[in-house]
């Protein structure tokens, strides 16, 4: 996808990645506005369908069948994904806060984070029953209720239960019991000690839907030995049964709660205008009645003229009027009237391969319709995943440059003053005694080096890799930080070098804050600060700093210095360069990068202090030369060799994948250089594996020599300290002449 140089001016922010959000992203990546930035913030990367999600509980289907991928959709697309949980927003400041980010300032903005069922209401329910929705929790659920099946004894009786007689209620509690029966009979395991019940209150199952419909569910039930419960209100509820308001009970060992849905309390507590069960009223646009500047569509929201089932076929109606009428507001264009139909088609499992359809008082049934159902299903899944045939894409159509304010070079490119001052105030202050910094501004900082010191400096620079600028300047951060950690000093001070795309001054400045203050988080675990840097607008986002650091002389690590016997042990999983050289062409899955992500936040200062203290013998940080790059640093002029224990290096889930692909980094050919020093590659050539030692790495972990009866308590020492995948990875051998030998 072409990136929008053009200097941004307004930010849209979307609040969840429900369905009529995700198609809303979708036809405007084929048509981005110029001169908008657009955020999704969602606290899933991969956000489910609810179409199918009864498919994946039967086993139809896979996790990624069923799920979007909002990471990497957004990468295709030049969104920013944001993966955290908005905790409020301030319509009058036009913030959104989140659990772990700085707040992002909107022009506009979209909700679209769903429902979920109240657990609130009635007591017990939260504490001992789960939601259908959030998903994710349900999904985690599912998993150890199948374990506890499967692990239980089939000779004591077993009961699971559903409070609420909707579709959603229905449809999960018959794909629970068709995937048990299933995994049991696998076994030639009885089943007949699995009870089944559905809790309904004053009304029947399925109310909203014709009554050909219900009889031809009550049948199913029926030949399920699925008991219903009718005219049974659940007024409380307590370890292994429900209790109703004239004190009767139903035993059950799982409870699974479906009744009407609630939305977040964040909006409300904000100001909002809100139904009662906290979702979003808003007007024929789809706009907040108390807040025009912002949208809301899916379950969150409540069309006043129009009230409508929480149904996902409402919410997939929702993303092209809502997107119209979001690219009108930024225009300051007319909006457009939406009025949502009044009959739908509705296709509900039966948790096998049977489905039952209806529309207004029409109803038909058979396997025929949930093979329908599945092309359905997989077809709008599919507009996501084949992310490089957008439908409407124009080949070649390249953006240009508008650049009406002729933005200059030179000094001339700097941040503003005002910009910079607001920025700064906002950063703690170096704890470290600094003569002159950013607490009294300068031309240059000055340090005070102690006399029994060792000043230790390195400088690291990069483009952005990820599109989350509260993220990157934590990883930028952590990476430049590795060589003060890699050389056994105490980090001491910091400067930075920050470039930053042509933007409005809310922007700039909105930019410029995630970034600092990210690397500040680093900075101040870490026990120190910014003592100052340089600024500047370009065409693209980079991010560096100057760290310094103090040594004592005595416990100076350095690359040679490896010993015969050596044990060479590595702090992280390999795997950065291809996964992002993969997110960048939109092939890796979403969870691949977030899960990379964490080892790239993850800081080397511990790690470096437990090498020091255990007398390590030489150390490195693993970066853009990969594993095999540095080793032979280490190694080169030595005489010594290596041996590499190929299986026992730890990888990132997705990045054998991703080699086996042949999706590179552009590093990685110049990286093959070093294969020269591997003495018998033909024996491995075939093995992906082999690739990962050419790998570039992004803030990396660290490589040491530490002597082979210190070995394994460091390994345990660095796993106790939170390096869960820090290994020994080979050894060093007395001959060798600077070679690598894999085993």
């Amino acid at each position: 996808m072409q990136q929008d140089l053009t200097p941004a001016n307004k930010h849209l922010i979307f609040i969840g990645g429900g369905h009529a959000h995700a198609l809303a992203l979708l036809m405007m990546a084929m048509n981005k506005p110029a001169g908008v930035r657009i955020t999704l913030i969602s606290n899933l990367i991969q956000t489910p369908y609810s179409g199918m999600l009864p498919g994946l509980i039967a086993g139809h289907y896979s996790f990624d069948q069923v799920h979007i991928d909002l990471g990497r959709f957004c990468r295709y697309a030049g969104i920013d994904f944001i993966e955290d949980t908005v905790t409020g927003i301030d319509p009058a400041g036009r913030t959104v806060q989140c659990l772990n980010h700085p707040p992002f300032r909107y022009d506009l903005l979209s909700i679209d984070t769903g429902s979920t069922p109240d657990l609130n209401s009635i007591p017990g329910a939260a504490e001992f029953t789960i939601g259908v929705k959030p998903v994710k929790q349900l999904l985690d659920y599912w998993e150890g209720l199948q374990n506890r099946v499967m692990q239980g004894d089939d000779r004591v009786d077993f009961h699971i239960g559903t409070v609420g007689g909707g579709a959603s209620a229905v449809e999960v509690l018959l794909a629970m019991q068709y995937k048990l029966h299933k995994m049991l009979s696998k076994e030639q395991r009885r089943t007949s000690h699995l009870h089944f019940h559905i809790i309904c209150g004053p009304q029947q199952i399925l109310t909203g839907h014709n009554n050909r419909v219900k009889n031809r569910y009550l049948k199913v039930l029926k030949e399920r030995n699925i008991e219903l419960h009718t005219n049974f209100h659940v007024d409380q509820v307590k370890q292994g049964r429900v209790i109703n308001d004239s004190g009767e009970t139903i035993e059950l060992d799982e409870i699974i709660w479906a009744t009407s849905a609630t939305g977040a309390e964040w909006p409300s507590r904000a100001g909002l205008e809100c139904s009662d069960n906290g979702c979003i009223r808003v007007n024929d646009y789809l706009q907040s009645l108390s807040h025009p500047e912002i949208f809301a569509a899916g379950d969150i929201a409540e069309m006043v003229n129009y009230p409508r089932p929480k149904a996902g076929v409402f919410a997939v109606r929702q993303g092209a009027p809502l997107l119209h009428n979001l690219q009108a507001a930024l225009a300051g264009a007319p909006l457009t009237r939406f009025k949502p139909q009044s009959q739908f088609l509705s296709l509900i499992s039966t948790g096998d391969r049977y489905a039952v359809a209806s529309r207004g008082p029409f109803s038909f049934a058979g396997a025929w319709v949930w093979r329908w159902k599945d092309r359905i299903d997989q077809k709008f899944m599919q507009r996501f995943s084949d992310l490089t045939q957008l439908p409407g894409q124009v080949p070649g159509n390249e953006l240009k440059i508008e650049n009406p304010d002729m933005r200059c070079g030179g000094c001339g490119a700097k941040v503003g003053h005002s910009i910079l001052n607001r920025v700064l105030k906002q950063l703690p202050a170096p704890p470290n005694e600094i003569e002159i910094g950013l607490n009294r501004p300068d031309d240059a900082a000055v340090i005070d080096v102690p006399a029994d010191k060792l000043l230790v400096q390195s400088v690291d620079s990069f483009r952005q890799l990820v599109n989350d600028d509260f993220l990157f300047g934590q990883i930028a951060a952590n990476h430049a930080l590795g060589d003060i950690f890699a050389m056994g000093a105490e980090p001491h001070s910091a400067q930075a070098i920050v470039s930053l795309p042509h933007a409005s001054d809310e922007i700039i400045e909105q930019r410029l804050r995630h970034l600092l203050l990210g690397a500040s988080k680093v900075f101040s675990n870490c026990g120190i600060g910014l003592i100052g840097g340089h600024t500047s607008e370009g065409t693209e986002l980079t991010l560096g700093f100057t760290i310094n650091g103090l040594a004592e002389r005595q416990q100076l690590l350095t690359k040679q210095g490896l010993q015969p016997g050596d044990r060479l042990i590595i702090t992280k999983p390999l795997g950065t360069g291809t996964l992002f050289a993969s997110d960048m062409r939109s092939q890796a899955q979403g969870r691949w990068i977030s899960l990379a992500l964490q080892h790239m936040l993850q800081s080397n200062y511990q790690a470096s202090k437990i090498f020091t203290a255990a007398g390590a013998h030489a150390c490195t940080d693993i970066t853009g030369f990969g594993l095999l790059g540095h080793l032979h640093e280490m190694l080169d002029g030595t005489g010594l060799g290596a041996r590499l224990w190929l299986e026992k290096l730890p990888v990132m889930d997705g990045a054998l994948a991703c080699l086996r692909a042949g999706l590179f980094s552009s590093l990685h050919p110049q990286n093959r250089k070093f294969e020269h020093s591997l003495i018998n590659l033909d024996e491995f050539n075939t093995d992906t594996a082999i690739e990962l030692l050419f790998d570039p790495q992004t803030a990396g972990g660290l490589l040491a020599a530490v002597s082979s009866d210190q070995a394994d308590d460091v390994v345990a020492e660095l796993q106790a300290t939170g390096y869960t995948e820090a290994c020994a990875i080979g050894s060093v051998r007395q001959e060798g002449n600077d070679s690598v030998t894999l085993m």
